[in-house]
């Protein structure tokens, strides 16, 4: 992976020296050791203060503390940008009286701010404040081992806006793309590392939490995402119950169903009113449109659409309409290749046998119309249920940070597509719309 040398870091450093910064903008440093209590908690400070005890320990030991890195306020005190930590740490040891030196060595950085023009000519500015916070994130992106998925996401964050100025900075030449440039000059790390750091934000709060404490890996978390919030939180539950391991490949048996991207509910009764929309039964519609959802996509790519619950546990149901005093309309369960049930009604006997001039042939008229109307019925079905294998494999594409299981995704979403188009190839050319 090619990576830019040092960073972040070194392209604040970069853009300081080279962009137009503007009045007050001097970046000149130096080492002074500043009394504990002139240093303050920077209020944009989102990184969590953990291990205190250990570092105070550490410098109770070796009474060696590591430069923590500063700005000044009007006031005269000092805002910290890094070393909250050592700064607690120490705090802890004087409160104990196990350390007796108050003053702390400090790196003062000058609150300045950048300019950088872009390709367009546009001017691209950074005030102070998100100077200092570039700065922050530089400081603590670099010392800190360990950070929480909440604290990778703010970074990301905040950085996306600084990186995209520089991508486009005048003058830079070719760069590739911006993902890649965000990724690896930017953040020093793949593309992939990338994805799935973004990818967390759609964990609950307690997933991530789960992450942080090591309950569950990153890689489980993940295999989460096609879950709702409530479901995420329950699969949680079973994990740390010990009903389920904690592993992707369990999570991945509970939420194979949600591979397939989220439908709107509107878009649901949308579809079933669709179904519906030659039924006399108004109550019948209302109350299957409600009813009516997508079901469950495996594994192996087995996708099951069922709009219409069945009305009883027979194959065949007959219904008297005494309000009207028609003649009574036959249910069937009918199975098809999902191997799900799907409730038909056909059409009604509106004239007495005796009237037709051929019955014969009326019945063959009717079977051939009520033939069409069923295998309409199934081509909407199959089509729903191919489309949201190809949504779903299109998806995996995008989120699959192995870049061989991400060519072959592609490769399935690919064949998923011909396949849809294959179908819509062979309704047309076999007739099947209904006039």
């Amino acid at each position: 992976m090619k990576q830019h040398s040092g960073g972040l870091g070194s392209f604040l450093n970069e853009v300081t020296q080279t962009a137009d910064k503007g009045e007050g903008a001097q970046v000149a440093e130096q080492i002074v050791y500043i009394d504990i209590d002139e240093l303050e908690s920077n209020p944009r400070n989102f990184y969590g203060l953990r291990d205190v005890d250990a570092l105070a320990g550490l410098i109770a030991v070796s009474h060696l503390v590591e430069p923590l890195t500063v700005s000044q306020k009007s006031d005269g005190k000092y805002m910290i940008i890094s070393g909250h930590r050592r700064r607690a740490a120490v705090q802890k040891l004087l409160d104990e009286g196990d350390y007796t030196e108050r003053k702390l060595p400090c790196i003062i950085k000058t609150r300045g701010k950048i300019k950088i023009e872009q390709e367009d000519g546009e001017i691209i500015e950074f005030d102070e404040d998100a100077v200092e916070m570039l700065n922050l994130i530089a400081s603590n992106r670099g010392q800190r081992e360990e950070r929480t998925v909440d604290e990778k996401l703010q970074e990301v964050k905040y950085l996306e806006t600084f990186a995209k100025a520089i991508y486009h900075q005048k003058n830079r030449g070719s760069r590739g793309r911006f993902r890649n440039f965000f990724a690896e000059e930017i953040l020093n790390m793949s593309k992939s590392q990338l994805q799935r750091i973004s990818a967390m934000e759609k964990l609950t709060d307690k997933v991530r939490t789960a992450i942080d404490d090591k309950t569950i890996s990153e890689s489980a978390a993940l295999a989460m995402l096609n879950m709702t919030a409530e479901e995420q939180d329950a699969c949680l539950e079973k994990i740390m119950s010990g009903e389920i391991r904690g592993t992707a490949q369990d999570i991945q048996k509970l939420s194979a169903s949600k591979v397939v991207e989220e439908v709107e509910e509107d878009t649901l009764l949308k579809n079933a009113d669709s179904d519906f929309e030659n039924s006399s039964d108004e109550s019948a519609v209302e109350e299957n449109s409600k009813e009516s959802e997508l079901e469950e996509v495996t594994s192996e790519t087995e996708l099951v659409s069922e709009d219409v619950p069945a009305k009883s546990e027979t194959e065949e149901e007959v219904e008297t309409e005494h309000e009207t005093g028609q003649s009574p309309k036959v249910t069937i369960s009918l199975e098809n290749e999902t191997s799900q049930s799907t409730g038909f009604t056909i059409g009604e006997l509106i004239d007495v046998p005796e009237q037709f001039e051929d019955p014969q042939k009326e019945a063959k008229e009717w079977f051939s119309q009520e033939r069409l109307t069923l295998e309409e019925e199934l081509y909407k079905r199959r089509l729903m249920a191919y489309e949201a294998i190809y949504r779903a494999a299109k998806r995996l594409n995008e989120e699959e940070e192995n870049e061989l299981k991400a060519a072959q995704w592609g490769i399935r979403a690919s064949v998923a597509r011909y396949n849809i188009e294959e179908l819509k190839l062979q309704h047309e050319e076999n007739g099947l719309v209904k006039s």
